[in-house]
């Protein structure tokens, strides 16, 4: 029976391979087909860009499969340096954009309205439509947006669900009593509020006090922006939230919107005798005739959640020793003169944060400027990341610090008790239990939770000590894990500068001592994957977990066990 095993897992693992085969080089083939059909298309003279920026966009770097169409939806970054390219094209002479109620995230609009704002400065129309700013749903974001543009189109019938802002937080801890789990975490300090809706009853005071200031920073500055770019004074603007939301009639009377038309009207006024070209395909055009020379700056995206090991480019997040590595070659690749790391993350692991701040220190110690742009968050272990860095540049939404930790565990102890199932234990060692969700911490386990907490935290102090050049005095008054925005941040000293993409490159000039105009050539880190690279990983890693099972069920492979994910920094 067990050769029989043996055999049947060989024979798979054959088949697996011819498979890989087959399917790479009928991917590899397409890939090369639609670079060669690609390289044979170019742009007309004259043009109007159309984007479409309803729904969300991320700013995980374009690769692989998403790479075969030049048109396929670009990351935030991609669209913020196509529109800077648009205004220095000759060829393009507007942009009109559909929009609804968004979710990019404060911080990535924030960036897009800038975008806009200097799209617009170099003479160029800009027109925004939306066939309602929400429809029974806040319009916020979508209409944030949409006042960057210099004018503003709402379908009949369509509304402006200009809302305001609001939290709502969710707490669980009663149920989780009902039915016998406890929450057993610790933090540092008390605005740490990663876990307070299964550990607590209702918000904190710290917990409401720390959203109450994100929530007033933020409402400021979405009322300064419609203010500035409706013409309106602030007192009405706010008065304007308080009264939403409107149909389109009464938006137009209030100055909140410029007319009411349909998309094929507003695209047919828009593109005069210009032809109309995708933003996402003028995006990929870009990429692929991205000049060659200037400066090379090494591009490093990390985005999602942060933990360690690797992933091959899949999983959806920050894998530290990917992303470390991503560092390290670009601090090797002697072309290279300075990193720019775009970092949009709420945190993760304590230790896979510092696997990749380690870096970040390292290639500065090597002499290459290393300048941080937050994206949405970069907080906890996102601020971790970018604390040492040579200068740190964020969106006034942005959300970021939180300097502090929290660890734990469920105990289901008590739901054990009530489905009358019980475990036998057999500890080796007086604390092997610490760690086991069935029982509670001891007083030693909890004594030695405590230390590592503190040590943790005592080690993301001193480096924000470090990197921003504070008196640790002064960062004791600021971590104590609370969240701050961009702009709040800013005057604590957590970060350096406001702005974007555009920003985080004028800093990597100074920083280099080049002039303010000098090109500056950002090459991706890691190198994009090719689709053939992407079959051959994706198959890699659908056939290792069939031969993990398989191996399992032979007997020459132990299964994994389940494990919390460590210290975390959210």
């Amino acid at each position: 029976m067990a050769r029989l095993r043996r055999f049947l897992v060989g024979l798979l693992a054959v088949i697996g391979a011819v498979t890989v085969l087959a399917v790479g080089a009928a991917a590899f083939g397409g890939w090369w087909l639609v670079q060669k059909v690609e390289e044979r298309r170019a742009l007309p003279d004259s043009i109007v860009l159309v984007a479409d920026l309803r729904g969300s966009r991320d700013d995980r770097p374009p690769g692989g499969f998403a790479a075969l169409r030049r048109d396929h939806p670009a990351g935030i970054s991609e669209l913020v340096l196509a529109l800077d390219r648009a205004g220095r094209d000759p060829r393009v002479k507007g942009l009109v954009a559909r929009l609804d109620d968004t979710a990019h995230g404060f911080a990535a609009v924030q960036e897009l309205r800038d975008a806009v704002r200097r799209f617009r400065a170099t003479g160029r129309k800009a027109v925004a439509f939306g066939d309602s700013f929400g429809e029974l749903s806040s319009g916020n974001e979508g209409y944030y947006l949409a006042t960057a543009f210099e004018r503003v189109t709402v379908q009949p019938v369509g509304l402006v669900g200009l809302t305001g802002l609001m939290a709502e937080v969710p707490f669980a801890k009663a149920l989780l009593d009902r039915i016998g789990v406890q929450a057993a975490f610790e933090r540092r300090e008390q605005y740490k509020t990663a876990f307070d809706s299964v550990t607590e009853d209702g918000l904190t005071p710290a917990n409401r006090e720390m959203l109450d200031g994100l929530l007033d920073s933020l409402s400021a500055q979405l009322v300064a922006g419609i203010a500035e770019g409706r013409n309106l004074d602030e007192s009405r603007v706010r008065a304007l939230i308080d009264g939403g939301p409107y149909d389109a009639d009464e938006a137009v009377a209030a100055g909140l919107i410029d007319a009411q038309a349909h998309w094929d009207e507003v695209l047919d006024e828009a593109k005069g005798g210009e032809q109309l070209v995708d933003l996402d395909a003028y995006a990929g055009a870009a990429r692929r005739d991205a000049p060659k020379d200037g400066t090379v700056v090494a591009f490093v995206r990390a985005s999602g959640g942060i933990a360690r090991g690797g992933d091959g480019g899949f999983g959806g997040g920050i894998a530290a020793d990917d992303l470390a590595q991503a560092l390290l070659d670009a601090t090797e690749d002697p072309d290279v003169r300075a990193i720019l790391l775009k970092v949009d993350s709420p945190g993760g692991s304590a230790v896979a944060s510092e696997t990749i701040a380690h870096q970040v220190r390292r290639a500065i110690a090597r002499g290459k400027p290393v300048i941080v742009a937050m994206g949405n968050a970069a907080a906890s272990g996102g601020y971790w990341i970018s604390m040492g860095a040579t200068k740190i540049v964020a969106q006034p939404g942005t959300l970021t610090g939180s300097i502090g930790v929290i660890a734990g565990k469920p105990v289901l102890a008590g739901l054990w008790e009530n489905l009358d199932i019980d475990w036998a234990q057999i500890p080796k060692a007086a604390n092997a239990d610490m760690w086991s969700f069935n029982v509670p911490y001891g007083p030693l386990g909890k004594a030695r939770l405590e230390a590592l907490l503190d040590a943790i935290y005592a080690s993301f102090k001193q480096g924000v000590a470090d990197g921003r050049m504070l008196a640790p005095e002064r960062v004791e008054e600021i971590a104590k894990g609370r969240v701050w925005s961009g702009a709040e941040a800013r005057e604590l000293g957590l970060v350096d500068e406001l702005g974007g993409l555009m920003e985080a490159q004028a800093a990597v000039r100074t920083a280099l001592g080049v002039a303010a105009d000098a090109p500056l050539q950002l090459r991706p880190f890691p190198r994009p994957k090719s689709p053939f690279e992407e079959v051959m990983a994706l198959l890699r890693s659908d056939f290792g977990g069939m031969a993990q099972v398989l191996g399992a069920l032979a007997g020459t492979v132990e299964p994994g066990t389940a494990r919390m994910p460590g210290f975390v920094l959210r």
